[in-house]
């Protein structure tokens, strides 16, 4: 069942529509959906490996032509066999050619025309919607003339292309922009908002139930979202993009080259963001791989909301959320100043309350204190502890700045910079969060030696 079928769209959460038209590539797996992808968004932004059904996801991109901006939509493979995951897969791939403006039919020149590429042309038929047919691995004029010949029994007009190295994309490029219009619109950059957790903790369902619709392929089955995937959401008129993330498995199950690609674009992801939610499983606990992907968000140095998922099939008579919380800071105990928030992404349970969350910690990343307000709070704290004296030696902190917000960052002047222990420094950040909250984002203290 679908998400939207069990949980109508709230009135408040809906997924913006675009002025940018879209593009939606689509074919069997295994055809070079993704390196065509690639190829027209100019970045490695899926991910490639030569076996099929690595793309399962809708995965986006923005993408230009001769002055002509807009999205193009990857997806997964589409294909015979049954089963839930590709039932899911080809109800993704026609929700993609739904809100598609145009479509690309990518077929496989070394495979030949296969019943179901003409399948998939006949389901076409009935979106009335523009199509190219783009046959891919053509790279040359003579294989143009020895390759193409069998696919002209499909009955369409026929583009040979090699997504790799470029031949005839130029001409498939001048016949998509030539059907589109120019739009013309303010660059406008939306909060980046990175989800991370383990295989099967709810990440895909926490991003369907932010975006009130099924926009990610939820299963049972671990590992189901190899590749990130945007989506842009609005809530109460402010706009987010929402970054789906493959979960990090064990260094161990990262042997296969699939799964060090995703690892990768997850942590791009994270480095990207403006705040990551940490999703963890309530009913299981925080574990090594918790706390590891917790450790790659600080070191990343990144505002951050731990969220506890599950939360409805925890049994509250043994188990509060503050007790919740004081576990989960004990394991994470490098992360104390990122809020905790006990959710249900399955039954929606507080998830609104992550929007309000996430405004928060971005503010407070943003945050700048004066020169002048952070001088009086270093006399009152060197007045309430003095430093502890270096190679018998006084230590003098001397001034304090502010230099960057996101995440915000202090220097401190002193007299014997080797005096500034971390024990100290520490205990200046924990003073400056009871003073100016700093709430969900890291702090950064430098130590300067003033010259004598």
């Amino acid at each position: 069942m679908y998400l939207r079928d069990k949980y109508p769209e709230a009135d408040i959460i809906k997924v913006e529509k675009m002025a940018k038209p879209i593009i939606a590539i689509v074919g069997r797996p295994n055809v070079g959906k993704s390196t065509l992808f690639n190829r027209m968004v100019r970045e490695r932004r899926a991910v490639i490996e030569d076996f099929p059904g690595i793309t399962r996801d809708r995965l986006y991109g923005t993408a230009e032509w001769e002055g002509r901006s807009f999205l193009v939509v990857d997806t997964g493979g589409f294909q015979h066999e049954t089963g839930d995951i590709m039932r899911e897969v080809k109800g993704q791939v026609f929700a993609a050619v739904e809100e598609a403006d145009v479509v690309i039919l990518l077929l496989d020149s070394e495979s030949g025309p296969q019943p179901s590429d003409a399948e998939l042309i006949n389901m076409l038929r009935k979106y009335g919607k523009k199509v190219f047919y783009a046959v891919n691995k053509i790279d040359s004029p003579k294989k143009e003339k020895s390759m193409l010949y069998d696919f002209y029994s499909l009955g369409v007009e026929l583009f040979p292309v090699s997504a790799l190295n470029g031949y005839g994309y130029d001409d498939l490029m001048d016949g998509i922009a030539s059907l589109l219009p120019v739009v013309l619109e303010e660059e406008t950059r939306y909060p980046r908002i990175a989800i991370v957790g383990r295989p099967n903790v709810g990440k895909s369902t926490l991003v369907n139930s932010l975006l009130g619709k099924n926009r990610m392929i939820v299963s049972p089955v671990p590992g189901t979202t190899r590749d990130a995937v945007d989506s842009v959401c609005s809530y109460y008129g402010r706009r987010y993009v929402i970054v789906d993330t493959a979960g990090i498995r064990r260094k161990g199950k990262m042997a296969e080259t699939v799964e060090r690609y995703s690892f990768m674009r997850t942590l791009k992801n994270i480095e990207d963001s403006d705040v990551v939610l940490i999703v963890l499983d309530a009913s299981e606990g925080v574990l090594e791989l918790d706390q590891k992907i917790a450790g790659l968000v600080y070191n990343a140095k990144k505002g951050a909301l731990l969220l506890l998922n599950k939360w409805d099939i925890v049994d509250k008579e043994t188990m509060s959320s503050k007790e919740a919380e004081e576990q989960v800071y004990q394991k994470l105990w490098f992360m104390r100043y990122a809020p905790v928030l006990t959710i249900s992404a399955l039954s929606k349970q507080r998830v609104t309350k992550v929007f309000s969350m996430i405004d928060e910690i971005i503010t407070e990343g943003a945050r700048r204190i004066g020169t002048h307000e952070l001088n009086e709070f270093l006399g009152e704290v060197l007045s309430a502890k003095e430093l502890p004296l270096y190679k018998g030696k006084r230590i003098k902190i001397h001034y304090i700045t502010q230099i960057k917000t996101s995440p915000p960052g202090f220097v401190v002047f002193t007299n014997y910079k080797e005096g500034m222990k971390e024990q100290y420094i520490k205990f200046l950040e924990n003073q400056l969060r009871k003073r100016f909250s700093f709430k969900g984002v890291p702090i950064g203290i430098f130590v300067r030696q003033k010259q004598r």
